[in-house]
Parts: structure tokens; sequence; C-alpha cells
């Protein structure tokens, strides 16, 4: 009798909690019970974004965790640290020029003399041969904008070699360099592309040197140790200012090649064909009309 009243007892609890439990899952659902915790307390909570294509649909809800909200109980990511690469500093009393120019690239040749390795070096942390180059063109009109910037960089970095080649005339080595974009400047350690930077309108001589410092050893030299005449030269060459206009012959070629292209698709179209027997009918009935008036 005992054993029949605890089955009967624990039939009647289980079906209680059944129904409990459904009962909170529905104030769940609806937003009206969230099964908080100790542990859940101050955590950020609120409702996710509707829109009004959802009223057209079936109606949904939200988890009472808003997942738009949830970064704020996270931590911030850690930031890495700049790739960092390790250049030779090279003496500045036995460099033959009297000061420091920015090299103008004339030939592949120069570019491959530039690039070549210093010692054994093969891993970026070791010191190596370090050098930056502008890649550009002169026709270029955002190119023509740092222009001045990249004429004063070897004053300010008289140790790294920095170089200027042309893109329009170099274009094998935007393909081997990864140069999607001009202007870029771009620095190589031990002869090996490793970072490059494509500045953009609100970049000014700060963020070039940023860029240097933030990635390499080298370090700015006083600026007021530079005589004031030596910078407003720089600024006005050895690359000018104001962009140089050039015949693109490719481009034309290209845009030759478009209208070829255009011409034989249209040839191929019913209204290319109403065209052509339009003008053969009138010039038919034309002739005939001279014919009979010559009559």
């Amino acid at each position: 009798m005992n054993k029949n009243l605890l089955f009967v007892f624990l039939l009647c609890a289980a079906q209680g909690q059944a129904e409990l439990s459904g009962l909170l899952s529905a104030l769940q659902y609806f937003g009206l019970f969230s099964n908080l915790t100790v542990h859940s307390l101050g955590v950020s909570r609120g409702q996710c974004h509707y829109s009004f294509e959802t009223l057209l649909e079936e109606r949904h809800t939200c988890a009472p965790d808003d997942e738009h909200i949830l970064h704020l109980n996270q931590l911030p990511p850690v930031r890495k640290p700049p790739f960092m690469m390790k250049c030779l500093q090279r003496d500045m009393e036995n460099e033959t020029a009297s000061e420091p120019e920015l090299l103008i690239m004339r030939s592949a040749k120069d570019i491959v003399n530039l690039l070549k390795p210093i010692g054994n070096a093969t891993k970026r942390h070791e010191p190596g041969n370090c050098v930056l180059v502008h890649f550009c063109t002169a026709s270029s009109l955002e190119c023509a904008r740092v222009a001045s910037m990249v004429n004063v960089l070897p004053h300010f970095f008289p140790t790294l070699p920095i170089a200027y080649v042309d893109a329009y005339e170099f274009g094998r080595f935007n393909a081997e360099f990864g140069i999607v974009s001009l202007p870029t400047l771009m620095l190589f350690h031990q002869g090996r592309p490793l970072i490059k930077f494509e500045p953009g309108w609100k970049d000014s001589k700060r963020s070039f040197a940023s860029f240097i410092m933030s990635h390499t050893n080298m370090k700015t030299v006083n600026p007021q140790a530079i005589d004031p005449i030596i910078l407003t030269r720089a600024e006005m060459e050895p690359l000018s200012n104001n962009p140089i206009v050039q015949t693109d012959y490719y481009l034309g070629l290209a845009w030759a090649f478009i209208l070829v292209c255009l011409a034989n698709f249209l040839r191929q179209t019913a209204l290319w064909k109403q065209l052509v027997e339009m003008v053969q009918r009138n010039w038919r009935e034309s002739e005939e009309t001279h014919m009979e008036m010559v009559d």
C-alpha cells in the first residue's frame, strides 16, 4: 500500500514538474521570465533589433541575452606588436654624396643592385640591408601630391636608402612585388619585400616617418639640424609636385580593342540588321526615283 502511494506521489510530482517547466518556457519565450542566477546578475541584457520585414513574416523572439551588447562584457582584443625588421646602420662619414638624396632608378640593373643583400642575414630580426622604395609615376595626380613628402624623407632618415621607381616604366615589378595602387611605399629587407604602405589623402610627413619608425630600428634626425634651404629645395625636386601629361598608348590600344569588340557584337544583333536593310531599301528607292526623273 505504501509503495502504491509512493508511486502515485512520484508520478504526480513528475507531471507537476513537467507542467511547471513548460510554463516557465512559455514565459521565457514571451520575455516575461528569465532564469537569472547569482553569476548572471549585472550582465547587460536587451532586445534584438526588429525591422519592418519581420512584420510580414512569422514573428521571432530573441533570447534574453542580446547578442548586440554581449561585447560589453568581453575583454578588448590583445593588440599585436608591429611587424619589425632590423636594419644595418650605415656610416654617414663614408658616404660619397655630400647630402642625402632620393635615389632615382633608371634601369632594372639599378634596382637589383640597390636591393642586393648585405651579409648572410636571412631573418628579419637579423641586421640586414633595408631599403624603402617609392613606387609611383609622374603622370599620377596622387603621386604628385605626395612628391614633396617623399623628397624630404632622405634628409630625415639619412642612413636609410630611399629610392623612386617609376611603376609605369618598370611595370613588371608591380606584379612581382604586389603593387596594386599608386603611390605605394615598400620596405625591403635583404632584397625581400616585407611590408608596404599606401598613403591616403589625410596622410602627412609624420605618417611617412611613423611608418618607417614603426617597422624598423631607424630614427629620424633632429629637424632643426637640417638646413631650411635644403628642405625648401627638396620639396620641389627631384620629384615634381605637378603631374606630367603623358600619352598612354597602351590605354589607347585598350580602348580600340573595346570598340572593335563592341562593333562586332552590334553587327550580330537584330537591330543592326534592320538598320542595314532600311538604309539599303532607302538607297534603292532613291535610285529608282532618280532613274524615273531622268527618263
